[in-house]
């Protein structure tokens, strides 16, 4: 019996659903085979990665906005000492802004609140491994469901977090595009092998970590100053920034606290710095 080609369509469409619901994400391809992005419903979801910390499991809180299609951007936000990845979910609002502009967003959750980037803050997390570990979970299209653009991972963060986005991008320098840190400086050693374009959102009179350097005593840290420990990424010709906000200390800055959208600057400059091609 021959089937029209509406009706053919109709079934192959509902079979498609019932996949999609069944939890089985349909591959969709051009004639050349490159793919056009899986477009199911968003969620928000908690991840727990094949690794631990001393005995303490390791996950990260993904969105993905509703009918995205692929491959699209992602974004790594990592939060502040003494904070957690739903705070920073709060203060950053880039689900909101994920929902907007179509990009993924994963947010880090560091070993008690704080990262190891090197010369701050908790020198024994494997935060490195950490990293990878939930980078190799985004780009399998089968645990993460959906596609990622190689060539648009990006990296963010605030203070602590921002210092340690600043040192995964210095050592897997192959794979990020562009990172953008708020309240942050380079405090480990820093020889990127390509390179990456960075951003620093700084507020003119930080005193937690200073624009110009200084000590830290909290964290005991003397931390280098800003654009100096930026050397490296320009070193190799990258597109390197510092945009000091004036009258401003530190924190995440929002227009309602700061008058600076530092969300909505962060995902400008990542925006438009994606990986250029070889």
């Amino acid at each position: 019996m021959n089937v029209r080609r509406p009706v053919l369509g109709l079934l192959l469409g509902l079979i498609v659903l019932a996949s999609a619901r069944a939890g089985f994400a349909p591959e969709t391809a051009t004639a050349s085979g490159a793919p056009l992005g899986l477009g199911l419903p968003g969620y928000t979801q908690t991840v727990t990665l094949p690794i631990e910390h001393a005995g303490e499991a390791r996950s990260f809180v993904l969105h993905v906005p509703d009918g995205l299609l692929g491959p699209a951007p992602v974004v790594i936000a990592l939060h502040g000492a003494n904070q957690t990845a739903g705070k920073m979910r709060g203060y950053t609002r880039f689900e909101e802004l994920a929902d907007e502009q179509g990009f993924v967003v994963a947010f880090g959750s560091g070993v008690q609140g704080t990262w190891n980037a090197g010369g701050c803050c908790r020198p024994k997390a494997n935060d490195m491994a950490y990293l990878d570990a939930l980078l190799a979970h985004l780009t399998d299209p089968v645990r993460s469901r959906t596609l990622i653009d190689p060539r648009r991972v990006f990296l963010t963060g605030f203070s602590n977090g921002g210092m340690m986005a600043l040192r995964y991008a210095c050592e897997r320098s192959e794979t990020v595009a562009a990172v953008a840190a708020v309240g942050a400086t380079v405090v480990s050693p820093c020889a990127p092998g390509s390179p990456v374009a960075v951003l620093d959102v700084h507020g003119e009179i930080d005193r937690v970590v200073p624009l110009a350097g200084g000590r830290n005593a909290a964290f005991m840290v003397d931390f280098p100053a800003v654009r100096p420990a930026l050397k490296p990424f320009k070193a190799l010709a990258g597109d390197v920034r510092v945009r000091v906000v004036p009258g401003v200390g530190h924190g995440w800055m929002t227009r309602e606290t700061m008058y600076y959208d530092a969300t909505g600057a962060v995902w400008d400059w990542l925006r438009d710095h994606p990986r250029q091609r070889s």
